[in-house]
């Protein structure tokens, strides 16, 4: 059987490569993942969704690492109506800027995200952008300590994150600070093609 994106991800050696790699894997992307049954980004919305109050819908919402726009596509499904994206790869962001649901759209630097950018908004998500393979462990306190009083992070880890001890630890660090409070956490489906699951989180900023 012939290795897919989906298998080369995990083995890239630096963050360039892992750009570049995303960059070639951009056009295929939605395609690989759909015939796969990629779902967490369904979940991430809706358990959004779930804890926010109906005004809320009508303010920006930044999707993390967007990729070509899933997790854009289901935040508009459950009703957001102000959604922009960022991700590393120029290809990606090209591709989510033809699913029309983006309002703005960022290129991200390698590593922890501009705190400037994520400080003006109240909701983020990350829909398995948090991972090895994708974000540094250390995106996500960045990401949480720069939300306003209130924010709320949406994401996900899949079972890469779930047994790596970095991710763990950096999530285990950012849940029992007193700046933050984990509100929501289910495990799940992932990709169900391949059987895998994963665990979608909401972080709210105290």
């Amino acid at each position: 059987m012939a290795e897919t994106y989906l298998d080369k991800i995990y083995g890239v050696p630096d963050a360039e490569t892992q750009r570049d790699l995303y960059d070639q894997w951009a056009d295929s992307y939605d395609k690989e993942l759909d015939e796969a049954h990629y779902v967490t980004p369904s979940r991430i919305a809706a358990a959004l969704k779930s804890l926010v109050k109906e005004t809320e819908l009508s303010g920006p919402v930044l999707d993390f690492g967007c990729g070509t726009g899933l997790c854009g596509e289901a935040l508009a499904q459950e009703g957001f109506g102000r959604i922009h994206g960022a991700d590393v790869s120029a290809g990606m962001l090209k591709m989510a800027e033809q699913k029309g649901c983006y309002e703005q759209l960022h290129p991200l630097p390698f590593g922890n995200p501009d705190p400037g950018l994520v400080s003006r908004y109240r909701l983020v998500t990350a829909s398995g952008a948090i991972s090895p393979g994708a974000a540094p462990a250390s995106c996500l306190p960045a990401i949480v300590m720069a939300l306003p009083s209130g924010g709320r992070l949406a994401l996900s880890y899949n079972a890469r994150a779930l047994e790596d001890e970095d991710y763990m630890k950096m999530l285990e660090r950012t849940v029992g600070s007193s700046e933050a409070v984990l509100e929501l956490s289910e495990d799940g489906p992932h990709i169900e093609g391949l059987g895998s699951t994963s665990r979608v989180m909401v972080i709210r900023r105290r």
